[in-house]
Formats: structure tokens, sequence, C-alpha cells
């Protein structure tokens, strides 16, 4: 086996043994219904043209929402109101 020259070797790291750590993640359990509203909202997003002016009713655990869409991110969107609504809340989003 040939030996590396100095440049390409790593001081800072040792060889590791791989198989004595395993990790998992939990899956995060989602309702189904979570899907349909994740497509709404993409199709909201993904228009031609800007979300802001398509009103839309949101409903959730708690409230109803009449307003429209700014920005969305991985766990909440954003009303033109202010608003954070978090997704996994959503219950039904319809356009008016």
């Amino acid at each position: 086996m040939k030996k590396l020259p100095e440049l390409y070797k790593n001081l800072n790291s040792k060889p590791k043994d791989n198989n004595k750590k395993v990790y998992y993640m939990g899956l995060e359990e989602r309702t189904s219904q979570t899907p349909a509203i994740e497509e709404e909202l993409d199709s909201i997003f993904h228009t031609l043209g800007y979300s802001y002016n398509i009103p839309v009713e949101i409903k959730t655990i708690t409230n109803t929402y009449h307003t429209s869409l700014v920005a969305k991110t991985k766990e909440n969107v954003l009303t033109i109101d202010n608003q954070i609504i978090p997704i996994k809340d959503i219950v039904q989003i319809t356009r008016k």
C-alpha cells in the first residue's frame, strides 16, 4: 500500500469504526390531509402571479382566516396581515 504525501494527509482525524454508531431519526406523523394542504400551498405559491393577490380562506383547529399568503417556510405560512400560521394546524385551505 502506498503512503500518501504529507500534503494529502489529514492529521486531525483518526480512523473511525462506523459500525459502532447508529442513529435513528423519528418520523413525524402526518394526517392524510396534510399532503393535500401542501399541494394547495404549492399551487398558490407557484402560480404565474403573486401569492398575495390570491385571497384564501384558511381553517385551522382554532380559527378561520380570510386573508392572502405572503411567504411559506417548512413549518409555517405568513399572511398579509402579518400572522404566522403553523401548517400542521391547517385543516382546510380554499381559494376565494
